[in-house]
């Protein structure tokens, strides 16, 4: 599979995104408000505002599931 630099780009948000979500107690806002300009607006490389929203629904309910599995 051939990896272009915006899905290596994708696949950093997702990491990054689930290092926060599983690091500290931000919210889905707070994880937003700290990644958002990063990835959307302050890189070479940027994702779209779509691709960033998608992105962080489909990790932070990840984050979510594994915040209830260390609190159950």
């Amino acid at each position: 599979m051939d990896l272009t630099m915006k899905d290596l780009r994708l696949h950093t948000l997702r990491g990054d995104i689930q290092q926060i979500g599983m690091e500290s107690d931000y919210n889905k806002r707070g994880i937003r408000k700290i990644l958002e300009q990063r990835y959307v607006c302050g890189t070479d490389i940027p994702v779209t505002q779509e691709e960033f929203d998608s992105t962080l629904n489909e990790e932070y309910i990840k984050v979510e599931a594994w915040r209830a599995r260390q609190n159950g």
